[in-house]
């Protein structure tokens, strides 16, 4: 399954935490951690003792180069624990966040499915100015259509839908019995995924062929600029 990425806490060193200085204080600390991070992807990543999969940004190698080369990463994976506790524990094991762009590394794996699929994003809005501000210029028409579903409702709010093709890796990973373990779905493009490939590794790439999305809720959108559909959140 697809995972949303483990929740933002401020750490418990920085003076008062949950306080509004002390929230202003983490938020620069993290910022700090971000450029930290892209200083030291940028002389480490790729990585040079792995072997690299088709042209992606994942890269195999056997337990002890995989091991060596998340050495490299320990550090920083730990100032990121501090603001990402959550991260990567049961019971929902989320993710870091991609926008940190650390590699994601995973173990045991057995088989690795490239896939493309047909994917949306989607934004949600309480007002026009807020909706344009992230979504762009829309006609006048369009002004009207989104204005008047506020007026007509004040606890109205819009959804904005984005489509794209999404590219994901379904892992198949080995338990310490060596069961095969339900698959996990990863996005990686961001970050770079990092494999510990078993013996007889396997590669299946299904890129050329999208897999369909599934039926979208919404129909007839209120505005439309070509990039963002906009409808009335349901």
């Amino acid at each position: 399954m697809s995972r949303r990425s483990a929740p933002f806490v401020a750490p418990s060193y920085i003076d008062d935490p949950i306080s509004k200085d002390g929230k202003k204080h983490a938020k620069v600390l993290l910022s700090t951690l971000q450029e930290d991070i892209a200083r030291f992807r940028g002389a480490q990543f790729p990585p040079d003792i792995l072997r690299q999969i088709r042209d992606m940004p994942i890269y195999e190698g056997n337990l002890a180069e995989v091991q060596a080369y998340q050495q490299l990463w320990h550090n920083l994976l730990e100032r990121a624990m501090a603001f990402y506790p959550a991260a990567n524990l049961p019971p929902d094991y989320l993710p870091l966040p991609a926008s940190l762009e650390i590699p994601q590394f995973i173990y045991h794996v057995q088989r690795l499915h490239l896939t493309k699929t047909h994917a949306k994003e989607s934004k949600s809005f309480g007002s026009v100015g807020a909706l344009t501000d992230k979504c762009g210029d829309y006609s006048a028409d369009d002004i009207a259509r989104m204005t008047a579903a506020f007026d007509k409702d004040e606890e109205t709010r819009l959804v904005a839908h984005r489509e794209f093709i999404d590219l994901r890796a379904y892992v198949f990973c080995r338990d310490n019995k060596g069961e095969m373990l339900e698959p996990e779905r990863v996005r990686f493009y961001r970050t770079g995924l990092i494999v510990h490939a078993l013996p007889d590794f396997k590669i299946v790439d299904s890129r050329q062929t999208p897999r369909k999305r599934r039926n979208d809720a919404y129909n007839n959108p209120l505005a439309d600029n070509g990039i963002w559909k906009i409808y009335r959140k349901k």
